[in-house]
């Protein structure tokens, strides 16, 4: 019973920190439609919705996006671990056309804030000091700033890493390293990334500290047999995805961690940048309030030997994880002081984390987590940790309200505003595979997605759709469809899209018409019936 006003006070900061964040009426999973908005909410939603619909369990694919190779959920951005539990149910549980985005998002400010106060629990002098550093670890505009996407809002991993490998008796716990490994790694592949620096570092302390290797050695046994499962659960049968060559286009600036970026993203500090990808992957802004935390702690430690928790062990994993977000785009505020552009086996080699600015976030984790060890043993911690509270708080209402916009769509329950004529349902359900042209997901991503999501509803398969990575096979797939199209030649049952300015080429004439101002290559020929099984 002791513990029940913590947990109450756990509650209560996560309950503070989603409605301050996004609207409450995001977690009627009946709402779809304010996912459909043509950012990285659509094809979440849309991905695990069709793998609900048509997918094969225990895998993570479905046929229904890119068809008729299909994609697994990985690259449609969707999280394959809620998939693979909510398959099981799709009949009967899951009715079509529901999405999980708002309650994904819920658990990852709840995840959030209980792997940070477990982090900071055994190291706070009072419980006030564990729930003020569980707050200022929750706090950092990095984690809301992900509000698109709540696979890579999941950073509860990059705090639960750190507290494994702040305890050299839990960085011994090889199978609670696999445990978060696989997690990870049905999660999202940079947090993946992430939690492998992070274990890698509790190993090569362990080979170089430990009583013996065996600890060490049993780890990364079981962490190659683990990756061959993630490997067979994905699906990926060895087929490495097309390079898009945009390592570079989303670096960290040099003055990332002071420098806000947007317009209104912070109530203090004005922000600069050099484009829209540098304040969005590339953004690492701390806040006032945490950089008063951390300067505060530096200064402290001028002179004399701070405790660390032996996270030494972390600097070289840090140094190139710090190095790969900086990238080869050297950039500080506005400008761009250096682009040293290395050969392009080089850049299709780094194209897994062509968003490379996302790779320091568990260094701002662990900057902060030292700050608070830091800062709990001055004369003065109750003031440092009030006033980094309320300036990090304060510094962040802007960006909360500005964030917090975008998701007011959901307290509307229409889910189509593209596609308001109801021809659209009867159209698609004739149709034996929905394909657009041209190929290209940056048109119009709301169309796109909508008429994905009534083509998921109508169990019918999307040639194209927008995906993180495209297939090599698909690519081709794509590209002689595009010829095809060219030339005047679509199948009778297939239904096609076409993007504003595309014209219509002389042999389809006869079969074009147009909704809600869009123009379609309609069906003439009736399609097999849906398959799906759920």
């Amino acid at each position: 019973m002791h513990r029940l006003p913590v947990l109450l006070a756990l509650f209560a900061l996560t309950l503070v920190l989603f409605c301050w964040w996004l609207h409450p009426q995001v977690l009627d999973i009946n709402r779809a439609g304010w996912t459909l908005n043509g950012k990285d909410w659509g094809q979440n939603a849309l991905g695990l919705a069709a793998y609900l619909r048509r997918g094969g369990w225990p895998g993570t694919a479905t046929p229904l996006i890119l068809a008729p190779d299909g994609i697994h959920l990985l690259l449609m951005d969707s999280n394959p671990l809620l998939g693979l539990v909510l398959k099981p149910f799709a009949g009967w549980l899951i009715p079509a056309g529901v999405q999980f985005i708002g309650w994904m998002m819920f658990a990852d400010v709840a995840l959030q804030v209980m792997f940070a106060w477990i982090l900071v629990r055994d190291h706070a002098p009072t419980r006030a000091h564990v729930l003020g550093g569980t707050a200022l670890l929750c706090l950092l505009p990095s984690f809301f700033n992900r509000f698109p996407h709540p696979n890579l809002a999941a950073h509860w991993l990059i705090l639960c890493g750190l507290w494994l490998f702040t305890d050299r008796v839990r960085a011994r716990r090889w199978w609670a390293w696999l445990a978060l490994i696989g997690v990870a790694g049905m999660t999202h592949s940079y947090l993946l990334l992430i939690v492998l620096a992070i274990w890698g570092s509790a190993v090569l302390r362990e080979v170089a500290l430990g009583p013996d290797r065996r600890g060490a050695m049993a780890s990364v046994l079981g962490a190659s047999g683990l990756g061959v499962l993630l490997v067979l659960l994905h699906g990926l049968n060895g087929e490495a995805p097309v390079s898009t060559g945009t390592y570079g286009s989303f670096p960290m600036a040099l003055d990332a961690l002071w420098n806000p970026t947007g317009p209104g993203y912070s109530a203090f500090l004005p922000g600069t940048m050099l484009n829209a990808n540098q304040g969005f992957e590339g953004f690492q802004y701390l806040g006032v309030g945490l950089l008063l935390l951390v300067g505060i702690a530096i200064l402290s430690a001028i002179g004399r030997r701070p405790r660390v928790d032996g996270m030494v062990w972390l600097l070289p994993a840090f140094a190139v994880l710090t190095m790969v977000a900086v990238s080869d785009v050297v950039v500080f505020g506005s400008h761009r002081l250096l682009h040293a552009r290395p050969p392009q086996w080089v850049i299709d080699g780094l194209d897994l984390v062509r968003a490379s600015g996302r790779l320091f976030w568990p260094v701002a984790y662990a900057m902060i987590y030292a700050a608070l060890l830091a800062v709990w043993r001055m004369p003065r911690r109750d003031v440092i940790v009030a006033a980094a509270l309320i300036l990090q708080v304060a510094d962040m209402v802007p960006m909360m309200a500005t964030i917090r916009a975008e998701t007011s769509a959901a307290t509307s329950t229409r889910t189509f505003r593209r596609t308001r004529d109801p021809r659209w349902s009867a159209m698609i359900a004739q149709a034996g595979a929905i394909d657009v042209q041209p190929p290209d997901p940056f048109r119009d991503g709301q169309l796109l997605e909508e008429v994905g999501w009534r083509a998921m509803l109508a169990c019918r398969p999307m040639r194209f759709m927008y995906v993180s990575r495209v297939p090599r096979a698909a690519e081709q797939r794509l590209a002689g469809e595009r010829r095809a199209f060219l030339r005047g030649e679509v199948p009778g049952d297939r239904l096609v899209l076409l993007y504003r300015g595309e014209p219509v080429p002389a042999g389809l004439r006869a079969r074009a018409m147009t909704l809600d101002g869009v123009t379609v290559i309609r069906p003439v020929m009736p399609a097999r019936p849906a398959a799906c099984r759920s």
